[in-house]
Protein backbone atom coordinates (compact mmCIF):
# COMPACT_ATOMS: atom_id res chain seq x y z
CA UNK A 1 0.00 0.00 0.00
CA UNK A 2 2.77 2.43 0.50
CA UNK A 3 3.26 2.06 -3.28
CA UNK A 4 0.47 2.30 -4.38
CA UNK A 5 0.31 6.22 -2.26
CA UNK A 6 3.84 6.49 -3.79
CA UNK A 7 3.35 9.03 -6.95
CA UNK A 8 -0.40 10.93 -4.67
CA UNK A 9 1.94 11.43 -2.08
CA UNK A 10 4.42 13.33 -3.90
CA UNK A 11 2.55 14.50 -6.66
CA UNK A 12 2.47 18.21 -5.24
CA UNK A 13 6.16 18.24 -4.11
CA UNK A 14 6.90 17.44 -8.04
CA UNK A 15 4.24 19.91 -9.49
CA UNK A 16 6.31 23.20 -9.29
CA UNK A 17 9.51 22.23 -10.59
CA UNK A 18 7.76 20.61 -13.06
CA UNK A 19 5.76 23.35 -14.24
CA UNK A 20 9.56 25.72 -13.96
CA UNK A 21 11.57 23.59 -16.23
CA UNK A 22 9.25 21.82 -18.69
CA UNK A 23 6.83 24.62 -19.35
CA UNK A 24 3.02 22.98 -18.72
CA UNK A 25 0.65 24.14 -17.11
CA UNK A 26 -0.71 22.52 -13.76
CA UNK A 27 -3.72 21.20 -15.22
CA UNK A 28 -1.69 18.89 -18.22
CA UNK A 29 0.46 17.73 -15.56
CA UNK A 30 -2.53 16.79 -13.61
CA UNK A 31 -3.55 14.84 -16.94
CA UNK A 32 -1.28 12.11 -15.85
CA UNK A 33 -3.61 10.67 -12.99
CA UNK A 34 -6.36 11.25 -15.31
CA UNK A 35 -4.94 8.73 -17.74
CA UNK A 36 -4.81 6.47 -14.94
CA UNK A 37 -8.47 7.06 -14.11
CA UNK A 38 -9.57 6.43 -17.51
CA UNK A 39 -7.58 3.06 -17.43
CA UNK A 40 -9.18 2.43 -14.18
CA UNK A 41 -12.99 2.69 -15.99
CA UNK A 42 -11.98 0.00 -17.92
CA UNK A 43 -9.23 -2.02 -15.97
CA UNK A 44 -9.94 -2.18 -12.30
CA UNK A 45 -13.30 -4.75 -12.58
CA UNK A 46 -11.46 -7.24 -14.55
CA UNK A 47 -8.17 -6.38 -12.45
CA UNK A 48 -10.00 -7.61 -9.43
CA UNK A 49 -10.94 -10.98 -11.66
CA UNK A 50 -7.85 -11.47 -12.14
CA UNK A 51 -6.90 -11.17 -8.43
CA UNK A 52 -9.63 -13.69 -8.28
CA UNK A 53 -8.17 -16.19 -10.60
CA UNK A 54 -4.80 -15.55 -10.27
CA UNK A 55 -3.98 -14.73 -6.12
CA UNK A 56 -2.59 -11.69 -4.87
CA UNK A 57 1.03 -12.86 -5.22
CA UNK A 58 1.20 -12.73 -8.91
CA UNK A 59 -0.83 -9.95 -9.71
CA UNK A 60 1.29 -7.93 -6.67
CA UNK A 61 4.22 -8.75 -8.66
CA UNK A 62 2.70 -7.46 -12.08
CA UNK A 63 2.23 -4.28 -9.78
CA UNK A 64 5.63 -3.83 -8.71
CA UNK A 65 6.81 -4.18 -11.90
CA UNK A 66 4.91 -2.01 -13.67
CA UNK A 67 5.08 0.89 -11.46
CA UNK A 68 8.84 0.63 -11.51
CA UNK A 69 9.15 1.16 -15.30
CA UNK A 70 6.28 4.00 -14.84
CA UNK A 71 8.09 5.77 -12.34
CA UNK A 72 11.67 5.53 -14.49
CA UNK A 73 9.73 6.65 -17.23
CA UNK A 74 8.51 10.12 -15.59
CA UNK A 75 12.09 10.74 -14.70
CA UNK A 76 12.76 10.65 -18.60
CA UNK A 77 9.83 12.68 -19.89
CA UNK A 78 10.82 15.41 -22.73
CA UNK A 79 8.99 18.71 -23.69
CA UNK A 80 6.40 16.39 -25.46
CA UNK A 81 2.90 15.80 -22.91
CA UNK A 82 2.66 12.48 -24.53
CA UNK A 83 6.21 11.14 -23.07
CA UNK A 84 4.00 12.02 -19.88
CA UNK A 85 0.60 10.34 -20.72
CA UNK A 86 2.67 7.08 -21.62
CA UNK A 87 4.43 6.84 -18.23
CA UNK A 88 1.56 6.94 -16.56
CA UNK A 89 -0.24 5.06 -18.89
CA UNK A 90 2.00 2.10 -17.87
CA UNK A 91 1.26 3.19 -13.97
CA UNK A 92 -2.04 2.51 -15.00
CA UNK A 93 -1.80 -1.38 -15.25
CA UNK A 94 -0.61 -1.33 -11.88
CA UNK A 95 -3.35 1.45 -10.56
CA UNK A 96 -5.90 -0.87 -12.12
CA UNK A 97 -4.86 -3.91 -9.54
CA UNK A 98 -2.99 -2.00 -7.06
CA UNK A 99 -5.56 -1.70 -3.77
CA UNK A 100 -7.46 -4.52 -4.55
CA UNK A 101 -4.19 -6.80 -4.89
CA UNK A 102 -3.64 -5.88 -1.34
CA UNK A 103 -7.09 -5.93 0.15
CA UNK A 104 -8.15 -9.44 -1.15
CA UNK A 105 -6.39 -11.53 1.17
CA UNK A 106 -7.83 -10.13 3.88
CA UNK A 107 -11.24 -10.76 3.51
CA UNK A 108 -10.81 -14.45 3.68
CA UNK A 109 -8.04 -14.52 5.73
CA UNK A 110 -9.90 -12.77 8.94
CA UNK A 111 -13.30 -12.91 10.34
CA UNK A 112 -12.24 -11.34 13.72
CA UNK A 113 -10.25 -8.30 13.92
CA UNK A 114 -10.71 -7.54 10.17
CA UNK A 115 -10.85 -4.21 10.79
CA UNK A 116 -7.47 -4.08 12.03
CA UNK A 117 -6.50 -6.22 9.85
CA UNK A 118 -7.66 -3.81 7.21
CA UNK A 119 -6.08 -0.71 9.21
CA UNK A 120 -2.70 -2.14 9.44
CA UNK A 121 -2.10 -3.20 5.88
CA UNK A 122 -3.77 0.11 4.79
CA UNK A 123 -1.31 1.91 6.77
CA UNK A 124 1.46 1.51 4.09
CA UNK A 125 -0.06 4.28 1.86
CA UNK A 126 0.66 6.40 5.37
CA UNK A 127 4.09 5.63 5.28
CA UNK A 128 4.37 7.13 1.72
CA UNK A 129 2.50 9.75 2.96
CA UNK A 130 4.70 10.59 5.64
CA UNK A 131 8.42 9.84 4.19
CA UNK A 132 7.69 10.13 0.42
CA UNK A 133 7.46 14.08 0.58
CA UNK A 134 10.93 14.45 2.73
CA UNK A 135 12.57 12.50 0.74
CA UNK A 136 11.31 13.80 -2.79
CA UNK A 137 11.70 17.53 -1.57
CA UNK A 138 15.41 16.39 -0.56
CA UNK A 139 16.13 15.20 -3.81
CA UNK A 140 14.08 17.83 -5.94
CA UNK A 141 16.37 20.94 -3.92
CA UNK A 142 19.66 19.10 -4.33
CA UNK A 143 19.40 16.73 -7.10
CA UNK A 144 16.10 17.86 -9.38
CA UNK A 145 13.21 16.07 -9.93
CA UNK A 146 14.25 13.71 -12.53
CA UNK A 147 16.60 12.03 -9.89
CA UNK A 148 13.70 12.17 -7.11
CA UNK A 149 11.53 10.34 -9.31
CA UNK A 150 14.67 7.92 -9.64
CA UNK A 151 15.58 7.00 -6.01
CA UNK A 152 11.64 6.85 -4.91
CA UNK A 153 11.53 3.83 -7.42
CA UNK A 154 14.36 2.58 -6.41
CA UNK A 155 13.72 3.05 -2.64
CA UNK A 156 9.47 2.01 -2.79
CA UNK A 157 9.70 -0.90 -5.14
CA UNK A 158 13.52 -2.18 -3.87
CA UNK A 159 11.48 -2.41 -0.24
CA UNK A 160 7.85 -3.88 -1.92
CA UNK A 161 9.72 -6.65 -3.81
CA UNK A 162 10.58 -9.13 -1.07
CA UNK A 163 7.71 -8.13 0.98
CA UNK A 164 5.73 -9.88 -1.48
CA UNK A 165 7.67 -12.77 -2.32
CA UNK A 166 8.03 -13.86 1.54
CA UNK A 167 4.21 -12.87 2.70
CA UNK A 168 1.82 -12.40 0.50
CA UNK A 169 -0.29 -15.43 -0.55
CA UNK A 170 -0.20 -17.34 -3.77
CA UNK A 171 -3.53 -18.38 -5.63
CA UNK A 172 -5.52 -20.83 -2.97
CA UNK A 173 -6.55 -23.99 -4.89
CA UNK A 174 -9.72 -25.03 -4.33
CA UNK A 175 -10.53 -27.64 -1.09
CA UNK A 176 -12.19 -30.87 -2.46
CA UNK A 177 -13.59 -32.01 1.50
CA UNK A 178 -15.75 -29.17 3.04
CA UNK A 179 -16.26 -29.26 6.79
CA UNK A 180 -19.24 -27.56 8.76
CA UNK A 181 -17.16 -24.14 8.75
CA UNK A 182 -16.32 -24.24 5.20
CA UNK A 183 -12.76 -24.85 5.90
CA UNK A 184 -11.04 -28.01 5.03
CA UNK A 185 -9.41 -29.86 8.73
CA UNK A 186 -5.76 -27.98 8.52
CA UNK A 187 -7.69 -24.43 9.09
CA UNK A 188 -7.27 -23.62 5.47
CA UNK A 189 -9.31 -20.95 3.53
CA UNK A 190 -12.38 -22.80 1.87
CA UNK A 191 -12.53 -22.36 -1.69
CA UNK A 192 -14.10 -19.42 -3.47
CA UNK A 193 -17.21 -20.83 -4.63
CA UNK A 194 -17.51 -22.14 -0.81
CA UNK A 195 -17.27 -18.41 0.45
CA UNK A 196 -20.02 -16.03 1.38
CA UNK A 197 -21.25 -13.35 -0.19
CA UNK A 198 -23.00 -12.14 -3.44
CA UNK A 199 -22.48 -13.73 -6.92
CA UNK A 200 -21.32 -10.66 -9.15
CA UNK A 201 -25.28 -10.29 -10.70
CA UNK A 202 -26.22 -10.03 -7.23
CA UNK A 203 -23.73 -7.34 -5.94
CA UNK A 204 -24.13 -4.84 -9.06
CA UNK A 205 -27.66 -4.79 -8.52
CA UNK A 206 -27.14 -4.27 -4.98
CA UNK A 207 -28.46 -0.90 -3.88
CA UNK A 208 -25.71 -0.75 -1.70
CA UNK A 209 -22.46 -1.30 -4.52
CA UNK A 210 -23.94 2.23 -5.64
CA UNK A 211 -24.04 4.36 -2.51
CA UNK A 212 -20.61 2.58 -2.04
CA UNK A 213 -19.14 3.62 -5.30
CA UNK A 214 -20.74 7.25 -5.06
CA UNK A 215 -19.62 7.55 -1.55
CA UNK A 216 -16.12 7.09 -2.65
CA UNK A 217 -15.70 9.01 -5.53
CA UNK A 218 -17.30 12.04 -4.69
CA UNK A 219 -15.37 11.24 -0.75
CA UNK A 220 -12.31 10.83 -3.23
CA UNK A 221 -12.52 13.57 -5.63
CA UNK A 222 -13.49 16.66 -2.74
CA UNK A 223 -10.54 14.95 -1.15
CA UNK A 224 -7.86 14.47 -3.55
CA UNK A 225 -8.46 17.55 -4.99
CA UNK A 226 -6.95 19.09 -1.74
CA UNK A 227 -4.35 16.21 -0.63
CA UNK A 228 -2.62 15.14 -4.26
CA UNK A 229 -2.27 18.93 -4.46
CA UNK A 230 -2.19 19.54 -0.57
CA UNK A 231 1.93 21.76 -1.20
CA UNK A 232 1.02 23.75 -3.49
CA UNK A 233 -2.48 24.65 -2.07
CA UNK A 234 -0.82 25.15 1.66
CA UNK A 235 1.87 27.46 -0.12
CA UNK A 236 -0.98 29.86 -2.09
CA UNK A 237 -2.49 30.62 1.25
CA UNK A 238 0.30 31.56 2.46
CA UNK A 239 2.80 29.29 4.05
CA UNK A 240 6.13 28.75 3.18
CA UNK A 241 7.31 26.32 0.90
CA UNK A 242 9.52 24.41 3.71
CA UNK A 243 6.76 24.30 6.36
CA UNK A 244 4.39 22.99 3.80
CA UNK A 245 6.33 20.12 2.96
CA UNK A 246 7.02 19.48 6.70
CA UNK A 247 3.21 19.56 6.75
CA UNK A 248 2.65 16.96 4.66
CA UNK A 249 4.76 14.21 6.02
CA UNK A 250 3.28 15.13 9.54
CA UNK A 251 -0.25 14.20 7.72
CA UNK A 252 1.00 11.14 7.03
CA UNK A 253 2.39 9.70 10.40
CA UNK A 254 -1.37 11.28 11.65
CA UNK A 255 -3.20 9.55 8.82
CA UNK A 256 -1.22 5.86 10.03
CA UNK A 257 -2.39 7.11 13.52
CA UNK A 258 -6.16 7.33 11.92
CA UNK A 259 -6.15 4.01 10.41
CA UNK A 260 -4.69 2.34 13.65
CA UNK A 261 -7.42 4.24 15.44
CA UNK A 262 -9.88 3.50 12.91
CA UNK A 263 -9.38 -0.54 12.94
CA UNK A 264 -9.94 -0.72 16.30
CA UNK A 265 -12.96 1.43 15.99
CA UNK A 266 -14.51 -0.55 13.23
CA UNK A 267 -13.97 -3.86 15.23
CA UNK A 268 -16.04 -2.41 17.95
CA UNK A 269 -18.92 0.35 16.95
CA UNK A 270 -20.82 0.46 13.48
CA UNK A 271 -18.62 1.14 10.82
CA UNK A 272 -21.39 3.14 8.25
CA UNK A 273 -21.92 5.72 11.62
CA UNK A 274 -17.91 5.91 11.70
CA UNK A 275 -17.93 6.59 7.57
CA UNK A 276 -20.31 9.32 8.25
CA UNK A 277 -18.92 11.06 11.46
CA UNK A 278 -15.02 11.14 9.89
CA UNK A 279 -16.61 12.86 6.42
CA UNK A 280 -18.70 15.32 8.29
CA UNK A 281 -15.46 15.86 10.19
CA UNK A 282 -13.32 16.20 7.31
CA UNK A 283 -15.08 19.29 5.99
CA UNK A 284 -13.19 21.01 8.63
CA UNK A 285 -9.47 21.54 6.38
CA UNK A 286 -11.08 23.49 3.96
CA UNK A 287 -12.78 25.52 6.85
CA UNK A 288 -10.05 26.02 8.66
CA UNK A 289 -8.05 26.90 5.24
CA UNK A 290 -11.23 30.12 4.56
CA UNK A 291 -10.90 31.15 7.82
CA UNK A 292 -7.71 31.42 8.87
CA UNK A 293 -5.20 31.39 6.06
CA UNK A 294 -1.51 31.23 6.02
CA UNK A 295 -1.88 30.36 9.67
CA UNK A 296 0.82 27.20 10.00
CA UNK A 297 -0.71 25.99 13.38
CA UNK A 298 -3.75 26.12 12.44
CA UNK A 299 -3.41 24.33 8.90
CA UNK A 300 -1.52 21.58 10.56
CA UNK A 301 -3.83 20.84 13.43
CA UNK A 302 -6.56 20.47 10.72
CA UNK A 303 -4.40 18.24 8.88
CA UNK A 304 -3.98 16.21 11.68
CA UNK A 305 -7.36 16.00 12.02
CA UNK A 306 -7.88 15.52 8.61
CA UNK A 307 -5.79 13.01 8.56
CA UNK A 308 -6.99 10.75 11.22
CA UNK A 309 -10.60 10.78 9.61
CA UNK A 310 -9.10 9.93 6.02
CA UNK A 311 -7.54 7.33 7.53
CA UNK A 312 -10.63 6.24 9.24
CA UNK A 313 -12.69 6.99 5.41
CA UNK A 314 -10.70 4.31 3.33
CA UNK A 315 -10.36 1.60 5.85
CA UNK A 316 -14.00 1.91 6.30
CA UNK A 317 -14.62 1.60 2.16
CA UNK A 318 -12.78 -1.76 2.05
CA UNK A 319 -14.62 -2.66 5.55
CA UNK A 320 -17.99 -2.19 4.11
CA UNK A 321 -17.60 -3.83 1.34
CA UNK A 322 -16.12 -6.66 2.58
CA UNK A 323 -19.69 -6.79 4.90
CA UNK A 324 -22.33 -5.18 2.72
CA UNK A 325 -21.06 -7.53 -0.51
CA UNK A 326 -19.52 -10.38 1.00
CA UNK A 327 -16.13 -12.38 0.31
CA UNK A 328 -17.31 -14.09 -2.28
CA UNK A 329 -16.20 -11.78 -5.45
CA UNK A 330 -14.61 -9.15 -3.36
CA UNK A 331 -11.93 -8.69 -5.73
CA UNK A 332 -14.83 -7.76 -8.37
CA UNK A 333 -16.66 -5.27 -6.08
CA UNK A 334 -13.94 -3.70 -4.49
CA UNK A 335 -11.78 -3.42 -7.99
CA UNK A 336 -15.24 -1.95 -9.05
CA UNK A 337 -15.51 0.50 -6.57
CA UNK A 338 -11.85 1.82 -6.67
CA UNK A 339 -12.59 2.88 -9.87
CA UNK A 340 -14.10 5.48 -8.03
CA UNK A 341 -11.41 6.35 -6.44
CA UNK A 342 -9.13 6.37 -9.56
CA UNK A 343 -11.50 8.36 -11.50
CA UNK A 344 -11.24 11.02 -8.33
CA UNK A 345 -7.56 11.05 -8.26
CA UNK A 346 -7.49 11.72 -11.75
CA UNK A 347 -10.69 14.06 -11.98
CA UNK A 348 -10.04 15.86 -8.80
CA UNK A 349 -6.38 17.54 -9.33
CA UNK A 350 -7.19 18.16 -13.05
CA UNK A 351 -10.07 20.47 -12.34
CA UNK A 352 -8.06 21.97 -9.18
CA UNK A 353 -5.61 23.10 -11.21
CA UNK A 354 -7.45 23.83 -13.95
CA UNK A 355 -9.33 26.07 -11.97
CA UNK A 356 -6.00 27.70 -10.88
CA UNK A 357 -4.65 27.93 -14.57
CA UNK A 358 -8.23 30.11 -15.59
CA UNK A 359 -8.22 31.67 -11.91
CA UNK A 360 -4.72 31.96 -9.95
CA UNK A 361 -6.44 30.76 -7.42
CA UNK A 362 -7.44 27.44 -5.28
CA UNK A 363 -10.08 28.73 -3.59
CA UNK A 364 -13.14 27.72 -5.64
CA UNK A 365 -11.85 24.27 -4.57
CA UNK A 366 -11.36 24.61 -0.90
CA UNK A 367 -14.98 26.22 -1.16
CA UNK A 368 -16.56 23.39 -2.99
CA UNK A 369 -14.69 20.53 -0.61
CA UNK A 370 -17.06 21.29 2.08
CA UNK A 371 -20.67 20.31 0.47
CA UNK A 372 -18.58 17.61 -1.18
CA UNK A 373 -17.75 15.97 2.28
CA UNK A 374 -20.81 16.11 3.44
CA UNK A 375 -22.60 15.19 0.79
CA UNK A 376 -20.43 12.00 0.87
CA UNK A 377 -21.79 11.49 4.46
CA UNK A 378 -24.90 11.46 3.11
CA UNK A 379 -24.57 8.44 0.72
CA UNK A 380 -22.48 6.41 3.91
CA UNK A 381 -25.45 7.03 6.14
CA UNK A 382 -28.25 5.90 3.60
CA UNK A 383 -26.42 2.35 3.50
CA UNK A 384 -28.76 -0.37 4.68
CA UNK A 385 -28.00 -3.29 7.27
CA UNK A 386 -25.07 -5.64 6.23
CA UNK A 387 -26.65 -8.73 4.78
CA UNK A 388 -25.96 -12.41 6.56
CA UNK A 389 -23.50 -14.09 4.77
CA UNK A 390 -22.82 -16.93 7.10
CA UNK A 391 -24.41 -20.06 5.50
CA UNK A 392 -23.33 -21.45 2.75
CA UNK A 393 -23.84 -20.90 -0.40
CA UNK A 394 -26.81 -22.83 -2.19
CA UNK A 395 -27.07 -22.92 -6.05
CA UNK A 396 -25.30 -19.72 -6.21
CA UNK A 397 -27.46 -17.58 -3.90
CA UNK A 398 -27.37 -16.53 -0.20
CA UNK A 399 -29.69 -17.06 2.47
CA UNK A 400 -30.81 -14.08 3.23
CA UNK A 401 -29.72 -11.11 1.44
CA UNK A 402 -32.02 -11.07 -1.74
CA UNK A 403 -34.15 -8.26 0.38
CA UNK A 404 -30.65 -6.23 -0.17
CA UNK A 405 -30.72 -6.73 -3.97
CA UNK A 406 -32.97 -4.50 -6.30
CA UNK A 407 -35.80 -5.93 -8.21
Amino acid sequence: MALAALLSAVFGVMLEPMQNELGWTRAQISTGPLVVSIMGLFLAAPAGYLIDRWGSRTTGLIVIFCTFVAILAMSRVGNHLWHWWAAWSVFGIAGAFTSTVWMAPLSTAFSRARGMAIALTIGGASISGAAAPIIAEYFVQNHGWRTAFVALAMIFCGLALPLVMAFVPGRQKPQNTATPTGADSEGEPPAQSELGGFTPREGFRSRNFYLLFFAAFIGGMTGLALTLNLVPVLTFTGISRADAVKIAGLVGLTSLAGRLIGGWLMDNYDVRRLAVIASVCSAIFPTVLIVAPGVVWAALTALIFNGVTGGLKMSAIVYLTSTHLGARSFGLFYGAISTATTVAMGAGPLIANHVFDLTQSYWPTIWLAVPGFLVSAGLYAALGPAPDFSHPVRSGRQAGPEQQVAD
